[in-house]
């Protein structure tokens, strides 16, 4: 996620070049077939300019707000996900808590079921953000749990699909060892189908983008518009008809500007600098999570680099 407040201009060349070197060379030979060989039947009316111009704003405007919607909702997803983790350990806390307090169970064997389903739930939030963005989650995983767990999850196609089952199999253990009793491991794994839910539509959003003929087309008209603007503006400026060539440019650059935004935002899981940041998140998720169980040992928390957070 991009946190800085300017923007260097020279990153944004690679993704308009060709439209500008499209507008050049249109606008170029409108200037020398009208006004150099007068070829006046080139030049159309400025009518069709403002109607293409019109229609293409409005697609593009479409695109944008989509796109946005998109990202919006990445970011719900992941808030979503921070808060029913935050949830799940904290009732657990609770609820054992309560149990240590009765005398009904050992507080070494409660705080050690806490810390794994902590740990646990921390590995999980890092396996799917390296999901999502498809990357190795080896170092995360194999930081956060035993070896045994680590190889099994390691091992998956679906690795937070793994680490939800060892947490519902924890839980069940936990009710089983009497560190849980009556309805307490219901309430637990309300916060585990709420997890669930919220990761098939992180995947959904991931694998399933946006249809590609609107993407297609929109690039299509783009390009067609910097071409057809040229000879349907030079005829508005008969005493200086050169002026359509930086005119051409400047239209050039901001039409393709606003359709990479919109190309740009509507991926928010593809690791880029604008993407919703859920590496960043899932450290400071970590780190909350460990904090609710009174772990003082917690990694660092998230920085932006550069102006970027990951």
């Amino acid at each position: 996620m991009i946190v800085k407040e300017s923007f260097n201009f020279r990153r944004t060349v690679p993704y308009v070049r060709f439209d500008l070197l499209l507008a050049a060379i249109s606008a170029t030979a409108t200037y020398l077939l009208v006004d150099v060989a007068e070829i006046s039947w080139l030049a159309l009316p400025s009518l069709v300019a403002t109607v293409l111009g019109t229609a293409l704003a409005i697609l593009l405007a479409f695109r944008a707000n989509t796109a946005y919607q998109r990202w919006w909702e990445a970011s719900t997803i992941w808030a979503q996900i921070t808060g029913l983790s935050r949830t799940l350990i904290r009732v657990a806390r609770s609820l054992t808590d309560a149990k240590v307090a009765q005398g009904a169970v050992a507080s070494d064997a409660v705080q050690a079921w806490q810390r794994d389903l902590a740990v646990r739930q921390a590995a999980w939030a890092h396996s799917l953000a390296r999901k999502l963005r498809q990357q190795d989650a080896t170092a995360e995983v194999t930081r956060l749990l035993p070896a045994d767990e680590a190889d099994l999850v390691l091992a998956a196609d679906n690795g937070p699909a793994v680490l939800a089952r060892l947490q519902s199999q924890a839980i069940f253990r936990g009710y089983a060892d009497g560190i849980l009793a009556g309805l307490d491991n219901f309430q637990l794994e309300t916060a585990l189908a709420g997890l669930s839910v919220q990761q098939a539509l992180a995947e959904r959003m991931s694998t399933t983008p946006i249809p590609r003929p609107h993407d297609y087309l929109s690039r299509m008209f783009v390009h067609c518009y910097v071409v057809v603007f040229p000879f349907a503006t030079i005829s508005v400026v008969p005493a200086y008809q050169w002026l359509v060539i930086p005119t051409t440019l400047l239209i050039a650059l901001y039409f393709r500007l606003i359709e990479r935004v919109g190309a740009a935002n509507e991926e928010p899981f593809a690791n880029r600098v604008q993407d919703v940041p859920i590496t960043a998140l899932a450290i400071n998720l970590e780190r909350d999570l460990l904090e609710l169980i009174d772990v003082p040992d917690r990694p660092a928390k998230a920085v932006p680099v550069d102006g970027y957070l990951w």
